[in-house]
């Protein structure tokens, strides 16, 4: 089995866990983000786990990405329009983190479960100062600004990578997330040229190895370059 049909496997997995006949009548699937995916995998590979427990640590990991996804949905136009909606996109959310949790507590990885409510509790802060305009931490066009949506994005899966033991990839995953997310012309003509200059430096780190990365991509074959323009081209594991 391929590296992509192990990542699907998974995928499908975590899926069938999400299911609720009710909630799946009115709001569509969840979209996993593809790159968080295969960071997730990319770590679990590194720990050599039994098949049970990485799909395990897959889903849950995933699990509580979606319901911070979830409750994201909240803020979209037609969402919040239909009150029916809104509280199923809010219940869906915390069923999710539900489901997180029950994982983690058959896997007994109390270390793992505490990093993630963590990161947690700090991406829902970092959102609440994006947000929260009265506050004008900084300006939407400032390199600081980019680095706390580097952080939102990123932090789930560092705080993975350190109860993992796989610190020295934590740089890795914050720019090849954030690089990830600005790969489109569209996404970068939204960027001021000083921000324009940070995501350069990240695509520089990454394409010239700058960056300890994990096993896969030492694989032969495995293009940088081609992976910050489709998020996974992943090839044959």
């Amino acid at each position: 089995m391929n590296t992509m049909e192990q990542i699907q496997r998974l995928k499908q997995h975590t899926l069938l866990l999400m299911q609720h006949g009710y909630v799946d009548r009115f709001l569509q699937p969840p979209v996993f983000n593809e790159s968080k995916v295969f960071i997730t995998y990319c770590l679990l590979r590194e720990l050599e786990l039994d098949e049970a427990v990485e799909a395990e640590y897959f889903s849950s990991i995933t699990l509580i990405q979606s319901a911070l996804d979830r409750h994201d949905d909240i803020l979209e136009e037609h969402i919040t329009e239909n009150k029916k909606k809104r509280q199923l996109v809010v219940l869906s959310g915390d069923y999710f983190s539900s489901l997180y949790y029950l994982l983690l507590s058959h896997c007994e990885n109390l270390d793992l479960i505490s990093k993630l409510s963590s990161a947690v509790q700090e991406i829902n802060e970092q959102k609440a100062d994006l947000h929260n305009q009265s506050k004008d931490k900084f300006s939407i066009t400032s390199v600081d600004y980019l680095k706390a949506i580097q952080k939102i994005d990123s932090l789930l899966l560092t705080k993975a990578a350190e109860s993992f033991g796989l610190y020295t990839y934590i740089p890795f995953i914050e720019r090849y997330l954030l690089v990830t997310r600005y790969h489109s012309l569209d996404a970068k003509r939204r960027l001021s040229e000083e921000q324009l200059n940070y995501l350069k430096t990240c695509e520089t780190e990454l394409k010239n190895k700058e960056v300890e990365m994990p096993l896969l991509f030492h694989r032969e074959g495995y293009n940088m370059v081609d992976a910050s323009k489709n998020d996974l081209m992943l090839g044959e594991g």
